[in-house]
């Protein structure tokens, strides 16, 4: 497995190389607005060159909010198209691999207007961009009127498209609360049979590692950090010792409460897939032997000196530092030629 963490654009390749990423996940413009400002030549540039300086592989853009491609009122389906085709144009420039997208909801309007929606939308793009990065449709947390939920829905999702190059994505917040068991070894055969039954595993091209704030079929899409959830540390060394998932990126959007908390996700992430098997100590040899404790204090100090000195920002409350590795933990730290991180203090 390569993980990585969601990060900005702009900084994402060398933010990524100074806390082991070996993938990226970025927007490729404001995920917040409709239209986005032009690329700049210089910008794509450095962007690409910091990329191929980092070993960064692959580099996966996510959708912005605003686009639903299986809308039903006309204007907002025009605008999410417009800007899902922009958007791919975007990563093709960026050099990006996979262009991940949430299936959209219905509205109330139907299951069967929606997909139809949804087809005609990646069948434009198919034809307005034929080198366009992969698409990747999402699996959803099950809220109401989404699509895209189930496997055997992202199955006529993508079958009803008829278009090459395209997959899904893998939540595993969103499995959790759709009602996949995950955090079982039985409860992941389960779930990965029932994905190549009605899907193939073939098309399931990129993980999203997130704990879940919401339980088993909570049908709640809030994503936590990694051990801190429903899912927790047990359930994630299950998930991956899945040998059928160790050839997969695995992005990490978990929560930002501390400049600290990405890469200590990220870290925590890998020691429990190299407990389960799924990264080799080959790959971890390889990865930067930075202090955690001390880019952590860097990374403070930064913000407090950034931070408007007539107000004074009111602190995230710390969490309780994760509990020892057992041996996959060692393993981690020998193969990275640096010793534990010192567990945080307590207020």
């Amino acid at each position: 497995m390569r993980f990585g963490v969601h990060l900005s654009m702009s900084e994402g390749p060398s933010r990524g190389a100074q806390i082991g990423c070996q993938a990226l996940q970025i927007f490729c413009g404001n995920p917040r607005a409709w239209s986005k400002k032009p690329l700049e030549a210089d910008e794509v540039s450095a962007f690409r060159e910091g990329v191929r300086e980092a070993g960064l592989d692959p580099v996966v853009v996510h959708a912005t909010y605003l686009i639903n491609l299986a809308a039903p009122d006309q204007r907002i389906w025009d605008l999410s198209v417009a800007a899902f085709i922009e958007e791919l144009d975007r990563s093709q420039t960026l050099g990006a691999k996979y262009y991940v997208v949430h299936s959209g909801s219905h509205k109330g309007e139907g299951e069967d207007l929606g997909r139809k929606r949804i087809a005609e939308a990646i069948k434009k793009a198919d034809r307005e961009l034929p080198k366009r990065p992969e698409i990747l449709l999402e699996n959803t947390a099950g809220t109401k009127n989404s699509l895209g939920t189930t496997w055997k829905d992202l199955a006529i999702l993508l079958d009803g498209a008829g278009a090459g190059r395209t997959g899904i994505c893998m939540d595993t917040c969103h499995s959790l609360a759709a009602g996949y068991e995950i955090r079982t070894p039985d409860g992941v055969r389960r779930t990965l049979d029932e994905l190549e039954a009605d899907l193939g595993l073939a098309r399931l091209r990129c993980l999203h590692i997130n704990d879940s704030k919401g339980a088993l079929n909570s049908r709640i899409d809030r994503h936590d950090h990694i051990g801190a959830g429903a899912i927790g540390a047990a359930g994630f060394r299950a998930f991956f010792a899945d040998s059928r998932l160790w050839q997969l990126p695995a992005i990490l959007e978990t929560p930002q409460d501390e400049p600290d908390d990405d890469h200590r996700d990220l870290w925590h992430a890998v020691e429990l897939a190299c407990e389960a098997g799924a990264v080799s100590d080959a790959v971890l040899a390889g990865l930067p032997t930075v202090e955690l404790e001390a880019l952590r204090d860097e990374e403070i100090a930064a913000a407090q000196a950034a931070a408007p000195k007539a107000a004074k920002p009111k602190s995230a409350p710390r969490r309780k530092p994760a509990p020892a590795r057992k041996a996959a933990a060692a393993r981690v730290r020998m193969a990275r030629r640096r010793t534990a991180p010192k567990k945080r203090k307590t207020r």
